[in-house]
């Protein structure tokens, strides 16, 4: 995939901004694959957070759970995040700056 397709995009929650990055599909589906419960086909909530906190989330650098002041503000930056992954803010991104806002 042509780099130039990556794209970041930014949101504020609860006055704090983050910004994360689409870095194509292969990203995606290495998230899913590192994310399951060993000797199942269950995906762990704990491991998909962290890779998308890990990889997907780039500003600010190396949150974890704890980061966070409730498990609803967790859920709603990851689930954000995990959104970004899957591309689904891929038409909004600025071709000239790889930005998008949400």
């Amino acid at each position: 995939m042509d780099k130039s397709k990556f794209y970041t995009v930014e949101k504020e929650f609860n006055g704090k901004k983050y910004v994360a990055q689409f870095s194509g599909v292969s990203a995606a589906v290495r998230a899913i694959d590192s994310s399951y419960i060993d000797g199942t086909s269950t995906t762990s909530t704990e491991k998909l957070g962290q890779y998308i906190l890990d990889n997907i989330i780039v500003d600010p650098k190396g949150l974890t759970a704890d980061d966070f002041e409730t498990l609803e503000e967790y859920n709603t930056v990851t689930t954000w995040g995990r959104d970004v992954m899957y591309g689904k803010f891929r038409n909004g991104a600025n071709a000239s700056t790889g930005k998008a806002k949400s």
